[in-house]
């Protein structure tokens, strides 16, 4: 077997920014310097050794033909820092499915597309066979509905779906070939006696259920190994008997995301014309746009699937600006995002958009919110630090961008519903 070990030169700057030509800034240029002065936000920052914060502010310029370029500032950054990065992930495999559908189309599969519908084979132990999905279209899984479900409320099983249809190996290849050096996903989510080595046969169908495509098991031969920094936390943890271990919580085996990767996707797939050819997903416009939809819509606004609003409110999976309340939003800013929540860290990679006072920028940070030290014990302070820390953030930076200076004003037509 081959070893595979994820890693890159670290990146750490407290204060800094790069371009897309690559120039870099004195620290006092940073207008990260001044947004964090914020008296909300100082009392957490102060404490960086508990909170692990990590913030990514990307300015966008448009040309005069609304091409875009970006400046990246950086805030307390480190690429091999570790952080649990929870649901995020879910966004390279949404990438991932899409791009696999497209290339399989072009390879001698016409009639294939993210709409085709499939059905997972169950042949080893804790597999479940999948056929049925009531809440698609159809009543039956696609992978568009598993990437719709991903964005809308951060759907776990249609995670393990796209975990199963891709496989681990073809996941973190084809992320390492793109320059994702500082990513590794190892397992599914809630499926901890699945072995996460092997992928369940899959099968998709036309509408008479005549099957167009199968794909036996697929089996990852990979060991991999985690180099980041801090994989160890806090001071206990509740084992599977939920007793108490007093050593410190081992992230060994957990996936690994680093900011730096989540922000420069999360641009790729909002902007894949302005980037190198050999980073993009390759992805049709058509799928492209669903996503960017998805990705952008709130709840409520899902028609397949449909979300009860009592339980999924408009910032359910919105945190930057929003994250502190559950009142209904108008739409006026809307976030085209993924988050992550779990073990006591909350991240949101966005892209924020205000239609009114034409602003865009690109927003990541992520929190460590557990002030006991105790992992696994569903005791973590989301509520009183965590939410307020992200929405107020998003905030401050709202309103920078508001009054910052734009030579071009961005045309936002294209994100607006």
């Amino acid at each position: 077997m081959r070893t595979l070990v994820f890693c890159c030169a670290v990146l750490f700057l407290v204060t800094g920014c790069s371009t897309s030509r690559g120039s870099k800034s004195a620290q006092k240029d940073n207008p990260l310097n001044d947004i964090l002065k914020n008296t909300k936000l100082k009392t957490v920052l102060a404490q960086q050794d508990k909170y692990e914060v990590q913030i990514i502010y990307t300015q966008i310029n448009r040309d005069k033909n609304q091409i875009p370029s970006f400046t990246t500032w950086y805030w307390n950054v480190d690429s091999m820092q570790y952080f649990y990065p929870a649901s995020t992930v879910k966004m390279p495999l949404a990438l991932l499915a899409l791009e696999k559908i497209n290339t399989m189309k072009a390879s001698g599969y016409p009639r294939l597309s993210s709409e085709t519908s499939y059905e997972l084979d169950s042949v080893r132990p804790f597999q479940h066979a999948y056929s049925e999905d009531l809440s698609a279209p159809k009543g039956k899984p696609t992978i568009a509905q598993d990437v719709r479900a991903i964005f809308a409320v951060s759907d776990n099983d249609a995670y393990n779906h796209l975990f199963d249809f891709l496989g681990r190996e073809y996941i973190n290849m084809t992320l390492h070939g793109k320059g994702y050096e500082n990513t590794g996903i190892l397992h599914r989510f809630y499926a901890a006696q699945r072995d996460q080595k092997y992928a369940q046969p899959i099968r998709f169908m036309d509408s008479k259920g005549n099957v167009l495509l199968k794909e036996k098991e697929k089996e990852d031969k990979l060991i991999y190994f985690n180099p980041q920094k801090g994989l160890k936390k806090g001071k206990g943890y509740l084992n599977s008997k939920d007793s108490l271990v007093q050593t410190p919580f081992d992230f060994s085996t957990k996936n690994w995301f680093a900011l730096t990767d989540m922000e420069r996707m999360l641009r790729t797939a909002l902007f894949p014309d302005v980037v190198p050819s050999g980073q993009r997903f390759n992805i049709s416009k058509e799928d492209y746009k669903m996503m960017h939809r998805a990705m952008g819509l709130f709840p409520r606004e899902f028609t397949h699937p449909k979300y009860d609003t009592t339980d999924h409110w408009d910032s359910y999976v919105k945190f930057f600006v929003m994250g502190d309340t559950k009142a209904q939003q108008n739409g006026n800013i809307r976030l085209f995002n993924k988050v992550g929540e779990a073990y006591g860290t909350l991240t949101d990679v966005a892209y924020v958009v205000d239609y009114e006072n034409k602003v865009e920028f690109v927003l990541a940070a992520t929190i460590l919110c557990n002030n006991d030290g105790i992992f696994n014990d569903d005791k973590y302070d989301y509520d009183n630090i965590g939410f307020p820390f992200l929405s107020e953030l998003g905030k401050q930076v709202l309103e920078y961008e508001r009054k910052r200076v734009r030579a071009v004003v961005p045309d936002l037509s294209y994100w607006k519903f």
